[in-house]
């Protein structure tokens, strides 16, 4: 089965992969609305950035629609009176007010992004550091499973080694229990014409010198008391 290490190495590297596109898209947006901050305010709401983040930003959209308005109205008093006329001259202070309010959102929303890009390029260094670690731990625990199974093949084979030698050990005690001896017949047994044992000629004759032995010892020895108690 598949250890936990390469399960949870598999789960970082999806959510790195994740992180990545996140700070690619936050970075890229920072970089775009800090650019047009650094352009300045008269440049802020000509930028199309601007218009493409309408539908996310009301006040922005609220304050670009109050720009256009006036800026149709001031052109159609100029048109009709001249620049310097009063209703002419107010109107351009007030678009001018107008677009100093939408460089100073456009400056916050610049500041939000450059946050979003920092959570995120710090979640991805996170992940990065934890891919690294899950990669090591994921190495150390491959190398052990390899040497595990080394060893459980070793003790595999040192098993069955074992059984084989108790199998030959209580092979060879049965056959010095239970010895089956190899016979064979040479000739078959025939009846004796006299007995082996005992043979009676030497009886005979050992009874009789042991007699003779017997009666000359007890001779003698009653001659002998004889002659010590006469004397």
């Amino acid at each position: 089965g598949q250890l936990i290490s390469d399960k949870q190495l598999s789960d970082l590297n999806g959510q790195l992969i994740e992180a990545q596109a996140d700070t690619a898209r936050a970075s890229a947006r920072y970089q775009q609305y800090k650019s047009i901050v650094e352009s300045g305010s008269d440049n802020a709401f000509r930028d199309a950035a601007i218009s493409a983040d309408q539908p996310s930003n009301s006040v922005i959209s609220t304050l670009k629609t109050r720009y256009l308005t006036v800026a149709k109205r001031q052109q159609d008093i100029e048109a009709n009176f001249g620049a310097e006329h009063p209703q002419a001259v107010a109107l351009a202070k007030e678009k001018a007010d107008i677009s100093a309010q939408i460089f100073g959102e456009l400056k916050q929303l610049t500041e939000s992004y450059r946050n979003e890009y920092e959570v995120a390029l710090a979640r991805e260094t996170a992940l990065r550091a934890n891919v690294a670690l899950a990669a090591g731990k994921s190495s150390i625990d491959n190398q052990s499973q390899v040497k595990l199974r080394e060893l459980e093949q070793k003790a595999t084979a040192l098993s069955t080694l074992y059984q084989t030698f108790l199998g030959r050990y209580e092979e060879a005690s049965q056959q010095q229990s239970f010895p089956v001896g190899k016979i064979r017949v040479i000739s078959d047994a025939t009846l004796p014409k006299s007995a082996a044992t005992p043979r009676t000629s030497i009886v005979l004759g050992l009874s009789l010198v042991l007699g003779v032995m017997m009666g000359a010892g007890v001779g003698g020895l009653n001659e002998f008391r004889e002659r010590f108690f006469r004397t």
